[in-house]
Parts: structure tokens; sequence; C-alpha cells
């Protein structure tokens, strides 16, 4: 009877908008569906800022909120005026709108500690269904769904065939589940699910996932590190000898993984890599784009017009522009070198000061409010790590991603700092 409870108090009236917000992780392997959700939450966050607009105006965690929008929003705009295709950059600039209208969403229904301890707690489970979900395909060959393994042996799990991206988004998104498990489960389950999460990264075969679990292994370790007052050796001991094991497992029985881990190692050590391999398609992506920003130093090509201009200044002898038919990438792989050659100076300077206020922010809050942001917080810092390469911040897809992840940093900034300013009572 106390779980029958349990499962109706999460459908109530009053969760159905926190489940709205939740779905948008829930229906993310499922293509553009995770648009719908999105912008039924933008529709409801127009309608809430016309209706409690004096309250928002002093609310601390909205003016955050605001000020990280309108330094990502004006630069994209401000890119109009040079554009090679003002369309695209238009439409850029529109569609964006719904990020911050779906953000004022997220705030108001996020406000209180214990509505994001339920949040956090729906995610992290999902998640783990992700992380079995792709260790199964790498056991079985077909994930829980039936889904097989894609050509070339890169495990997707839910995520089907196309759009290879299952291991970015697990490894950014993790700090959900892993923050979860530290606080409520023991630590000999927390390092199983941490091993379980590497595992499932490692086999995704996505070389910039590789890099980005491996930064929140290290930030995770210096949290540890700081709330025990001392470097939790055994557990990073389980998780490193566990995840040797996983990568000499891959490298005996995964051809595509031992090749990918090759390349890998090649490119950081700077040997030659062949023109078939993504590293070497990297480089000559990025010789376009920093010839884009020579050219276009101010406020770039325009937002979402890096495909169009690359004709215009790919390297003589690129390989793939010389390609029949050539080979043009949508965007440059890495995120600085995309915000400078769609955007700027412009953008690149309000890309800085966005972090910059997301640091300072998380920095000076109170205790309460920093236990709340962590694991957004963590998440933001694998999304915008800069020593990486990196899904385009312009694309439909990723965007979403990173907006829905900063209204949620933004909403536990408020939430830690004793709830919103709009009151509970209102409703939608």
């Amino acid at each position: 009877m106390k779980r029958l409870a349990l499962a109706k108090s999460w459908f109530t009236r009053d969760q159905w908008p926190l489940l709205l917000i939740w779905s948008c992780l829930v229906v993310l392997p499922i293509g553009r569906v995770v648009e719908v959700p999105v912008m039924v939450m933008a529709i409801a966050g127009l309608y809430l800022l016309f209706k409690h607009w004096q309250s928002w105006r002093h609310n601390p965690a909205f003016k955050l909120f605001a000020g990280v929008f309108l330094l990502a929003w004006i630069p994209i705009v401000v890119s109009l005026v040079d554009a090679v295709r003002p369309q695209s950059t238009v439409m850029m600039s529109v569609n964006h709108l719904r990020f911050a209208f779906s953000g004022i969403f997220i705030l108001h229904v996020l406000s209180t500690p214990e509505a994001h301890r339920r949040f956090l707690s729906l995610c992290a489970w999902l998640l783990l269904v992700w992380v079995v979900d792709g260790n199964v395909q790498m056991a079985t060959g077909r994930d829980l769904l039936g889904f097989a393994i894609p050509a070339g042996g890169r495990i997707n799990a839910l995520f089907g065939a196309e759009g290879l991206v299952y291991g970015i988004v697990l490894a950014v998104l993790c700090p959900l589940l892993w923050e979860h498990a530290a606080r409520r489960w023991s630590r000999w389950q927390l390092a199983a699910t941490v091993i379980a999460t590497v595992v499932a990264v490692l086999a995704a075969g996505t070389r910039s996932a590789w890099i980005t679990v491996v930064v929140i292994l290290l930030a995770y370790g210096v949290l540890l590190w700081r709330r025990r007052g001392r470097f939790p050796l055994p557990l990073f001991a389980l998780v490193l000898a566990g995840s040797v094991l996983v990568v000499a497992a891959l490298w005996a029985s995964s051809e595509g993984f031992a090749n990918r881990l090759e390349s890998a190692v090649d490119a950081f050590t700077g040997s030659a890599v062949t023109i078939k391999d993504p590293v070497a398609h990297r480089v000559w992506i990025w010789r376009g784009a920093v010839n884009m920003i020579e050219d276009n130093p101010v406020n770039g090509v325009g937002a979402g017009g890096f495909r169009y201009a690359f004709p215009d200044y790919a390297a003589a002898d690129d390989p793939f522009f010389n390609m029949d038919p050539p080979l043009n990438p949508y965007h440059s792989h890495q995120l600085w070198l995309e915000i400078l050659s769609e955007s700027g100076l412009v953008g690149a300077l309000g890309l800085f000061a966005l972090l910059t206020l997301l640091l300072v922010v998380g920095i000076r809050a109170p205790a309460s409010a920093r236990w709340i942001m962590l694991p957004y917080a963590l998440c933001l810092l694998a999304a915008y790590f800069p020593l990486n390469t990196h899904m385009a911040i312009y694309s439909s897809f990723w965007s979403q991603i990173v907006w829905w992840l900063i209204g949620l940093y933004c909403a536990a900034y408020g939430a830690g700092l004793g709830g919103m300013s709009v009151t509970r009572a209102a409703r939608l």
C-alpha cells in the first residue's frame, strides 16, 4: 500500500509539470520528438512570464538565466549582419527563443529543494536504464529494445542505428546518475554504477565521450576529496581496475574499438593518421574554420552558416572537399572554433562571459544552493570542457540538451536561495 501511494503521488496534478521537464530526457533518443515537450514548456513559460512579470523581475534565478541567455543570443543576432545565409541565422535566432521560455517554465516548476530531489531521482533511474541497455547491447549484440549493434561495432543502445550519440550524451549526463548514487546508495553500488557507465561510454567508441568521462571522474575525485578530507583511493582504485579490464577486453574483442583507440593515441602523440580517420578529417575542418575566423573576425559568417561558408574557406588541398562528391562538414567539431567562425569575437566574448557568470554564481552561492546545483554544474563542465571535440552548439539536438541543463542549473540556484518569488499556489 505504501508503494502504491508513493506511485500515485508522482501522478498528481502538481507533479505533471515536473514530469514534462523529465520527458525531455525520456524522448531524447527518439529523433526530434524532444522538440514537442520543449515547445510545450516554452508556451507555458511565455504564459508564466506575463502572468508573474512583477515577481520575475526580482527573482535571482530569473536574472541569472536571463543574463546567460542574452549572452548567447545577442551574438547570434549580431552575426546576422554578415551572415552568408541570412535565412538560416534568422531562424537560429528565432528558434533559440523557445529555450528562453522553456527555461522560465523550468525555473517555476523546480523552485524547491524537494522538487530537485525528486527530479534528480527520476533522471538517475532513467540514466541507469540507459547504462544497463548499453551494457546488454555490448554483451549480447542487441539492446533491451532489440536494436542490434550498428555497423562498425560501436554500441548506440536505445538511440538506434542513426546518429551515434549514445556515448557522448551519456558521458555528459552521467553526473545526474553518479551524484544521486553518491547521495543515496552505498559506495560499492556507486562504484558498480560508475564502472558500468564507463564500460558503456568506452564501448560506444566516441573519443570525445572518452575525454568527457575522464574529466568527470577527475572532477568527482576532487569533490570526494573535499567532502571527506582525503582522496577516496580504494574507490578510485576499484573504478580504475574495472575500467582497465574493460579496455583490455574491448581491445582484444573489438577491432573497431582497437582502431579508434590507436588513432586517438596517434592524434595525441602527433603520429600520422590516415585520411579515412575522423581525427584527420577534423584537422582539415579546423583549417577551414581558422580561415573563416581570419576573414570574419568580428561577427563571423553567421550562426548556423558554417556548412554554407566552408566551400569558400576550405584549404586548397583539402582531401575531403576535393572528393567527388565533396564531403562538406556541418560544423567545426570544436566549441570555440564554432563560436569564433560563426559569431566571431562577439560570440566568443559572449560565451566567455556566460561561462564566467555561471562559475562565479556557483562559487558565491550558499552551501545549500551549491548542493542542489552540483550535478547540473558537472554536466555543464562536461558539455563546455574546452580541450575536446564537440557537437554543434548551434544544432537543434545539442542546444536543447545544453539549454535544458542551464535551466536546471539556474533553477537549482533559485531553489537553494529559498525558492522562487512566484508563489507555488500559482497554477498553469
